[in-house]
């Protein structure tokens, strides 16, 4: 049976994507890994902190999708308020082409997302792409 997965590092692939303009792929990989990493982190945060089981959170922290994991470790103060707007960033601008990516306006066209925004956006998440696993790290 033949399998899809990424044949290099996450960030490697996800620069890789970038680099060959599949700029689709390229959010979709780094939001995957750092949304991932998001629920790892908040699996530990609470087997460390609040004695939860991770048996018992595993699952249902996969379920949770990467804006509800950071308003989550937000109201746990596990990340800070710029820390959660430069994640949310990364959200925003995922879900704008993955969502609208065949928007129809009523009264107008719609252009896409602006490059020099999706730009900002990845240079400054290929940076944040081990942040939380760095934050595991940290837990355990």
């Amino acid at each position: 049976m033949e399998y899809i997965k990424l044949k290099g590092l996450h960030d490697e692939e996800a620069r890789r994507a970038y680099d060959e303009g599949y700029y689709v792929e390229a959010i979709q990989i780094m939001h995957g890994w750092i949304e991932n990493q998001a629920q790892s982190f908040l699996t530990l945060v609470g087997s460390v902190y609040f004695k939860a089981e991770m048996k018992n959170t595993w699952d249902k922290t996969d379920t949770l999708s990467l804006n509800q994991i950071l308003k989550v470790l937000f109201i746990l103060n596990q990340i800070t308020e710029s820390e959660f707007d430069k994640f949310n960033k990364l959200n925003s601008v995922r879900n704008k082409i993955i969502h609208q990516l065949y928007k129809d306006p009523y009264d107008k066209e719609y252009m896409g997302v602006p490059k020099t925004e999706y730009d900002e956006v990845f240079q400054d998440m290929l940076d944040g792409m081990n942040f939380f696993t760095r934050k595991c790290e940290s837990l355990v």
